[in-house]
């Protein structure tokens, strides 16, 4: 993955967790999706790794999803 990918995948990211924010405050809460959010979170720290300049930025969005994780585990039960 490039810089420039990387950094559209960050965007990318960013929207989708909006998207589901969006359907969750709706009402509609993404349960069966729970496999693809943690695969989310794996890809985002896996970019972090490769580029440590985007780290900081990342950081942030990382919590933010597993934040948003441990809320629709919290749904689940």
């Amino acid at each position: 993955m490039t810089p420039a990918e990387a950094d559209q995948r960050i965007i990318l990211s960013r929207q989708t967790l909006v998207r589901y924010a969006e359907m969750a405050a709706a009402g509609q809460y993404p349960t069966s999706d729970m496999g693809l959010i943690g695969d989310e979170i794996t890809i985002l720290e896996q970019i972090a790794e490769a580029y440590p300049g985007k780290a900081a930025k990342l950081e942030s969005l990382i919590e933010r999803w597993m934040r948003f994780r441990e809320w629709m585990k919290g749904k689940l039960n």
